[in-house]
């Protein structure tokens, strides 16, 4: 069997915070012991809603934020035990599209020099091979080597974001992690990176994790999703599985709000009652018990541990899904 690229185990990341002088310091559980496991060449998705943490998640596998607690496995290395320098050789391997195509690029810099500057940072080529890298990269992502020398204003946000997976490939990186890449672009500019995004990962034989809140999008990409709520992964599942038949009521609520493109088809809509939670301060058991229409009594106190259902689909949930 083919070994994981990456390994999430029991990831954690706490912040303090404190609202006032004399209020008490609170622990903001943004990530709650998150496993995941993602195989190369395959594209693993998790959605949730706002403030669940999946960007968070991302962050702490990079260690762009330091996680909490947890392991992280890359090629079966911890990266939380390397020191800088290690970390920055693995992170050549490692890299993140940002959802704002316009705030990632820095406005003083040509796009020559911002695809440039991770060959520099890790010692890569000579000047003049460089150049012919950053050539090469901008026509593989669809611009032209004559718009190198202009600035990030000066191209539209779906071109700002080819420019952004050009500097996240020219690397050449096993794992990429899109944090809602294409959720501030046009409909039909979605679809143009999407089918970029899935035609680079045949050329170069990339790693995904993309993350995005989008169900639509997470679809057409995904192989594989995980679905977050409250800091924790619910369900996880192939993507014919979850859309078929999702198992947690949580998912089954996100999927019933999704449009369903045919006018004389009807879905049973399913409202979740109550606002999320605050991960300040989170519901007892199951995070997901107070707007749950299932609750049962064990639900308010002890947390689900996961369970599979069928083969590969796993799910964090008391009820009985035989």
């Amino acid at each position: 069997m083919t070994k994981p690229l990456l390994e999430v185990r029991a990831l954690t990341k706490h912040f303090k915070s404190k609202q006032g002088f004399f209020s008490s310091e609170k622990v903001v559980r943004a990530v709650d012991g998150v496993n995941l496991t993602v195989y190369p060449g395959e594209t693993v998705s998790i959605v949730g809603e706002s403030g669940c943490g999946k960007s968070t998640t991302g962050r702490c596998i990079l260690r762009l934020i330091e996680p909490t607690d947890g392991e992280i496995l890359f090629e079966g290395q911890d990266i939380r035990k390397l020191n800088e320098a290690e970390l920055r050789r693995t992170r050549r391997n490692m890299q993140l599209v940002f959802q704002d195509p316009f705030a990632s690029l820095n406005p003083r810099k040509t796009i020559s020099q911002l695809l440039e500057d991770p060959l520099i940072i890790h010692g890569i080529g000579t000047p003049a091979e460089r150049r012919k890298q950053v050539e090469e990269m901008i026509g593989i992502v669809g611009l032209s080597k004559q718009q190198l020398d202009r600035f990030p204003h000066e191209f539209s946000g779906g071109q700002r974001q080819r420019i952004g997976i050009a500097r996240a490939l020219i690397l050449r990186p096993k794992l990429i992690i899109a944090d809602e890449p294409v959720s501030a672009l046009d409909v039909s500019i979605q679809a143009q990176i999407l089918n970029l995004m899935q035609d680079l990962q045949k050329e170069f034989k990339l790693t995904y994790l993309f993350i995005s809140h989008d169900l639509s999008v997470v679809r057409h990409i995904s192989d594989r999703v995980a679905v977050m709520y409250l800091g924790k992964v619910v369900e996880v599942a192939d993507k014919h599985s979850l859309y078929e038949k999702p198992t947690h009521p949580y998912t089954q609520a996100l999927l019933s709000a999704v449009p369903v493109p045919n006018p004389h088809l009807t879905t049973e809509r399913i409202i979740l009652e109550g606002d999320l939670p605050s991960p300040a301060n989170p519901p007892s058991g199951c995070t997901f018990h107070p707007r749950c229409r299932h609750c049962m009594d064990i639900c308010k106190t002890v947390a689900p541990a996961a369970k599979e259902v069928t083969a590969g689909h796993f799910v964090s949930c008391h009820l009985d899904h035989a």
